[in-house]
């Protein structure tokens, strides 16, 4: 049976047949998601014995109550027209007379990096591998700036869309995001404009500072350090940071992002998240570009940010201990891009002298320690290779890769703070011909190049050991 808030939402739909139908066919499927997912929290008293496989059960009710989620709100706001006059009217072209010479009561720019020059450093073989879906550009300009908006709005969809809107009620390029396929493109193409549906903003008094990017900034550690942080050192770079009363950041659901938040010195009090609040109005919103601007190359300038940040994160003393010198990441936390062969791999790596670690399972300050003291770090490509920012140089770092899946951005950060990279690509199980194919194919790792490789590297070593006991004599 529908609830009353249910019952009084069908009756706002407008009368079109098809309309109401589908939006009350994903409103039975979420009630029901909904439902199933309390009954499996409920379980708790069940034996031992059945308790993983619940708990399983129960994961993927949560996911599936989520998905749905998702779809019930992208239908409602493309159909139901409720709240109209929060849909912008069109673009602040902060640009039109060129990018620092706006300053009107609709907003404030400020200048932070004017035409910033972004190569990527890699090898042509490497180049002429990546992914024809996902080929980086060889070199990019970005006008970084932050824009402060008086009497602004910030709305987002947490994925695809971030609008930052102005009291004259259009939408602020440079610093609003707008995806289409996973690709930046025009402000004008914002999804915002397309939508009926809108929520009250919740009103703060006091400036508001957005860290908000895409969907991956909610919940993947790898955007959260490369999409979400380093706004901070805009910010900071402007000398607007002691202006700022909030913080409107993605989530804080994972602990990697408290503690990142925490360890910057940002407190809890100052934070609003926006997968509670989605629709934001303040005295002032402030806003950056985004670090990587419209583009997926990794400035020089957010390596050096997360580096001196982080750098003496840990006190002396705390975290004592000794760690492996040899680690290599696993997936295994991961639902894809596993890899196949994984049990073959860490036991020819164990005789190499690697440790297995998860990333995931470890806290910011025990990430810092590991790789800030690992000589080799040996992964397939994915989100817990960003560690590789707490690497000290010449640290040597192997990547391993689907032929099918071979992106950015770790081979673009790893000469931009001094690692000695390599990688392997490895034959594909099957053709991929797009990244969302790509995000979900495993990997079967070819064990005997990476051995191979590393031999290497082991002779390096033992040059440098002869070198060094020669100076020595």
């Amino acid at each position: 049976m529908l609830d009353k808030n249910v019952t009084r939402f069908l009756s706002s739909i407008p009368t079109e047949k098809s309309v109401r139908n589908n939006v009350c066919n994903i409103i039975y499927i979420f009630i029901i998601a909904r439902e199933a997912s309390a009954l499996n929290s409920s379980l708790a008293a069940v034996s031992a014995r059945s308790q993983e496989r619940l708990l399983r059960k129960e994961d993927h009710m949560k996911t599936l109550y989520h998905k749905i989620n998702r779809r019930f709100k992208k239908i409602v706001q493309r159909f139901v027209p409720h709240n109209t006059r929060y849909r912008p009217s069109g673009v602040c072209k902060i640009n039109a007379e060129g990018i620092f010479s706006t300053n009107s009561s609709e907003l404030i720019v400020h200048p932070v990096y004017e035409n910033e020059l972004t190569r990527l450093d890699i090898p042509d073989a490497l180049f002429e591998a990546c992914s024809d879906y996902w080929k980086p550009k060889r070199e990019v300009l970005t006008d970084y700036i932050i824009a402060e908006i008086p009497s602004g709005r910030v709305y987002t969809d947490n994925e695809s869309s971030v609008a930052i809107v102005t009291k004259y009620n259009r939408v602020v390029e440079n610093v609003s995001l707008s995806l289409v396929d996973g690709k930046v493109v025009e402000p004008n193409l914002n999804n915002i404009f397309e939508q009926r549906y809108f929520s009250i903003p919740k009103r703060v008094k006091g400036t508001v500072f957005t860290l908000l990017t895409g969907g991956a900034g909610l919940n993947n550690i790898s955007h959260w350090f490369l999409d979400v942080l380093p706004r901070l050192h805009l910010l900071k770079e402007s000398g607007l940071y002691d202006r700022v009363d909030y913080f409107l950041v993605p989530s804080l659901r994972y602990d990697y992002q408290r503690e990142t938040l925490e360890l910057l010195g940002i407190p809890a009090e100052k934070i609003i998240t926006s997968d509670t609040c989605p629709h934001l109005a303040a005295d002032c919103i402030i806003a950056s570009t985004a670090p990587r601007g419209n583009h997926t190359l990794v400035p020089v300038w957010l390596c050096d940010f997360i580096q001196n940040a982080f750098s003496n994160a840990i006190p002396e003393g705390e975290l004592p201990g000794l760690y492996p010198s040899r680690i290599y990441i696993s997936r295994k936390d991961s639902k894809m891009r596993n890899v196949i062969n994984e049990i073959q791999l860490e036991k020819e790596l164990k005789a190499q002298g690697f440790e297995t670690i998860v990333s995931s399972q470890l806290s910011i300050k025990e990430k810092i320690k590991i790789f800030s003291q690992a000589e080799v770090v040996v992964s397939a490509t994915g989100a817990g290779l960003i560690n590789m920012l707490f690497c000290k140089p010449g640290t040597r770092l192997i990547e391993i890769f689907n032929e099918g899946f071979v992106i950015e951005p770790f081979y673009d950060i790893a000469p931009k703070i001094g690692l000695d990279y390599d990688y392997i690509i490895c034959e594909g199980i099957r053709p991929i011909t797009n990244a969302s194919q790509g995000q979900r194919e495993d990997v079967l790792v070819d064990i005997e190049r990476l051995l191979q490789l590393l031999k290497k590297d082991t002779a390096k070593d033992k040059r440098q050991s002869v070198v060094g006991a020669a100076y020595t004599d």
